[in-house]
């Protein structure tokens, strides 16, 4: 029987609730922690130093920046390794996801078996151990919906129709949530999610616009697009986005679901301006319009029931947080995001 492999340090790690009061010694976990938002999320929970969290990873600890974390090298697949993960946690936050809406549809049922079945081993092994925590499931906000033709904010209640995989995935993990809350085995809060920014992240990267962008930029190589330049997208900070997945820790119903958006919608063509602004200087663009060929044409969020349910107000705008990218860049390097 396969054994996980832990590295555990005892440090009492986490944050406090937007309300200010302490949130009564809840033990925190995070998959998906070595990635884009979840090493960010790790590191501000890991920061304020009130609670516990323990990360799993499949790679070895020595990877993982969290100073002091409660570190399980293990993998969703394998439903000991889940068990061994949530047990005794209070809190979830589940970001563990493979591939992009670029090139999640290239291999279908490999996409579903890497982002499905750790889902489920996860759920499986909350219902065995009995401990109904609350999961936090980072989704998509610009997969999941129907393309519409009217411009109009997308709800959480619009009609959800996926054009690729990836937002099949999104979509199904939260149908599969949605259940397990209904029959009390957990509570869950779906986060919808615009496109993420705030952090460098690896040219290679398939997803990311401006984190990649910054990093080709500032590395004098071209940027590469994919699909229609004139694609729009709501672009959200990581510090905001982190902001309400610590506000909605505790469960205020068996299921929610919250778009995280700005409401403001910018194309592809005026991110990249945006970045030439503040680079000053020309950038160069390499387009890939043929695998972007399914990417929606359109995607901004409401987010007003976030700020009616939980105060939550997107504080960073688009070209401030571009700004603060290439500052930090430029004074003080950061660490680049290790996984895709």
């Amino acid at each position: 029987m396969r054994t996980p492999r832990i590295v555990a340090e005892s440090l009492h790690l986490g944050y406090r609730r937007w309300t200010g009061v302490s949130s009564g010694g809840m033990k925190i976990g995070v998959t998906g922690s070595t990635g884009f938002i979840g090493s960010f999320l790790a590191r501000r929970l890991s920061a304020k130093h009130a609670e516990t969290i323990r990360l799993l990873t499949r790679k070895p600890s020595g990877r993982i920046s969290v100073e002091g974390a409660e570190v399980l090298c293990g993998e969703l697949s394998h439903p000991r390794d889940c068990e061994e993960f949530v047990s005794g946690l209070d809190v979830i936050y589940h970001l563990a996801h493979t591939n992009s809406p670029v090139n999640s549809d290239r291999d279908q049922a490999a996409d579903t078996l890497a982002n499905q079945i750790p889902l489920l081993n996860l759920i499986a092994a909350v219902q065995r151990l009995g401990t109904k925590p609350h999961i936090v499931y980072f989704s998509s906000g610009g997969a999941v919906y129907a393309p519409k033709a009217n411009r109009v904010r997308y709800k959480e209640s619009d009609i959800c129709e996926p054009l690729s995989s990836y937002g099949i995935q999104k979509l199904a993990a939260e149908h599969y949530l949605r259940v397990a809350a209904h029959r009390g085995y957990l509570t869950a809060t779906i986060l919808r999610i615009g496109n993420a920014y705030g952090t460098l992240l690896p040219q290679h990267r398939l997803q990311g616009l401006i984190g990649v962008g910054i990093n080709c930029v500032v590395h004098n190589r071209p940027v590469r697009v994919f699909g229609d330049a004139a694609n729009v997208r709501d672009y959200v900070h990581l510090d905001d986005l982190c902001d309400l997945a610590e506000r909605v820790a505790r469960a205020d119903g068996p299921f929610n679901i919250l778009n995280v958006g700005t409401g403001t919608g910018h194309s592809v063509s005026e991110v990249l301006q945006l970045i030439e602004d503040c680079y000053g200087s020309t950038i160069q663009v390499q387009s890939d319009a043929g695998s972007g060929q399914w990417l929606q044409d359109w995607v901004v969020l409401d987010s007003t029931k976030a700020e009616r349910d939980f105060g939550w107000i997107p504080r960073v705008d688009l070209r401030s947080g571009i700004e603060r990218m290439m500052a930090e860049w430029e004074h003080r390097p950061i660490p680049l995001v290790t996984s895709a």
